[in-house]
């Protein structure tokens, strides 16, 4: 029985054996084009970005922001570079201070100085923000006295505007002479100008001159902690803006209240402001010595420092000033060799700052 021959469509009809002379011929090797080495690892960066990178810079600031993570910058440089600009910096340090400037803002801690509107039993209110991340955020590498003074004014652009604000540090000129209204007023406040005012009076104040007085408003959280390079030294320009700011805005340096630094910043402290400075800087010794930076020292320590002042005031051509200065510090040293240690734990009221 013969088979039935059926039609394959599209199936060719010449035989098998007549193949084309293409398809007999070896393939000819196709040319590779070459490529840079930037541009072969630009297209790996590409091709191996994680989600995260991808995300455009406004959705990452949300994340910055909402999240308080301040290692999100550090997960990778591309990711730092589109969190650097200053508008998100300057929105990062609103949220630090936002809490603490909205409860505080332009009301000294001295209620005998207010000229101003005062809080009932002030005093005696918790203050408002986060001591944790404030002291994180203050330790970042970009903060600056201009990035500080630039947030603060722009959130009394916008929350403070009409709010009543006067000076509270202390001035050695008369107002008059300084061209600037001490006691403020309603809508006074402009961030730049008030702190110029206040600093330009605070590099004229005698050694100790701050000490027991309140002289300062609340602009950060009494507990939140400054960076240690503010508290050692030695200061430029731009560190004693920052520390005064911090200490004008109310930086703890109450002894039961203030968290102490090791004992190894205490004495960077002692020498870079005091024993180690030919010219004594007479604004950190205001703004930071109190009895805490004496306090808890290695005894050997304190003689050696002792030795070294000794043989500079008799020896060390010091202006009579200055040889006074270091005579006090001698004194403090000599009183620490025996001072206890009195630490506690103790809650935070606005009455014990």
């Amino acid at each position: 029985m013969e088979l039935t021959k059926i039609h394959v469509r599209g199936k060719r009809k010449t035989p098998v054996t007549n193949r084309p002379q293409a398809l007999c011929e070896p393939p000819v090797k196709a040319l590779r084009t070459k490529k840079s080495l930037s541009s072969v690892m630009a297209t790996r960066a590409t091709r191996h970005r994680s989600t995260l990178d991808s995300l455009p810079a406004e959705i990452l600031e949300s994340i910055l922001l909402h999240s308080a993570n301040l290692s999100l910058p550090r997960v990778s440089n591309f990711i730092g570079f589109k969190l650097s600009g200053r508008a998100t910096l300057l929105r990062l340090f609103i949220l630090a201070f936002h809490e603490t400037w909205e409860q505080w803002f332009g009301i000294p801690t001295d209620p005998a100085k207010v000229h101003g509107p005062w809080l009932q039993d002030a005093q005696h209110v918790p203050c408002g923000g986060d001591p944790i991340f404030q002291s994180q955020v203050l330790d970042q590498p970009w903060i600056s006295i201009d990035l500080i003074l630039q947030a603060q004014q722009n959130w009394a652009d916008n929350h403070g505007r009409g709010r009543h604000y006067q000076h509270s540090a202390f001035w050695v000129d008369d107002a008059r002479e300084v061209g600037h209204d001490y006691d403020g007023g309603f809508s006074h406040f402009n961030a730049r100008e008030c702190f110029e005012a206040d600093y330009q009076q605070a590099v004229k104040w005698p050694a100790f001159a701050a000490r027991g007085i309140h002289w300062f408003s609340q602009d950060i959280h009494p507990l939140t902690r400054i960076p240690n390079r503010l508290i050692t030294g030695p200061w430029d320009d731009e560190m004693q803006r920052q520390l005064f700011w911090l200490c004008r805005g109310g930086y703890m340096t109450c002894e039961k209240l203030f968290i102490q630094p090791t004992w190894e910043v205490k004495i960077e402290l002692i020498r870079n402001a005091m024993l180690n400075a030919e010219v004594p800087n007479l604004l950190a010794i205001n703004c930071l010595f109190r009895t805490w930076v004496f306090d808890g020292l290695p005894a050997d320590v304190v003689r050696k420092e002792i030795i070294g002042l000794e043989r500079r005031i008799e020896w060390g051509g010091d202006p009579t000033e200055t040889r006074e200065l270091l005579r006090r510090v001698r004194s403090a040293l000599f009183l620490s060799l025996h001072m206890p240690d009195h630490r506690g734990d103790l809650v935070v009221r606005r009455s014990d700052i």
